[in-house]
């Protein structure tokens, strides 16, 4: 870990809770997840390293605003509606920690991960058959609008796993 990097003394959840909270499916293997959010569009950003999107800020939100992780990031600008992150909040995924570090400081360390071979993907190979049978099925997913019972399914999947965060959460609540 790098020394510009300060370990938080927050709850981490279980895997895959935080991760699929906010969007995330650890395909690649990560050792690192960073989050932060973004003014530009107003949405959670999450980052492996190696793809970086727009995740799910009702996840994102529950995790930073519970009392029991709230606290530990009020020195830290994670970025807000109003003005972008000076720091990203670094998850590891393997030892449930938590960790800041600057923008520029975060983003160098997460392509480390890939860098230093952890989960290293072999190059893609394929013959121009599986290429043109590989753009066709994109395409054809590219083409399929969701119904609204296919959104609606989602959002609710969505809202069972924020939940499902917070009850975690709340159960490590001390008791007072």
């Amino acid at each position: 870990m790098e020394k510009q990097m300060t370990q938080l003394k927050i709850p981490v959840p279980p895997a895959p809770l935080l991760e699929q909270a906010v969007g995330y499916r650890n395909y690649r293997g990560a050792h690192y997840l960073a989050l932060w959010w973004e003014p530009r569009g107003d949405e959670v950003m999450v980052s492996d390293g190696l793809v970086t999107f727009t995740g799910l800020w009702p996840g994102y939100l529950a995790y930073v605003r519970h009392k029991m992780v709230h606290p530990h990031l009020t020195d830290f600008n994670l970025g807000s509606s109003e003005c972008p992150a000076d720091y990203h909040l670094i998850i590891d995924l393997v030892d449930r920690q938590a960790f800041v570090a600057s923008c520029k400081v975060a983003d160098r360390f997460q392509a480390t991960q890939w860098k230093q071979g952890v989960k290293q993907e072999k190059p893609l190979s394929l013959s121009s058959e599986e290429m043109e049978r590989w753009v066709e099925e994109l395409e054809q997913q590219l083409l399929h609008f969701p119904s609204m019972d296919e959104l609606m399914s989602q959002i609710a999947e969505d809202e069972k796993l924020v939940a499902a965060l917070e009850h975690w959460l709340d159960d490590q609540t001390p008791s007072i």
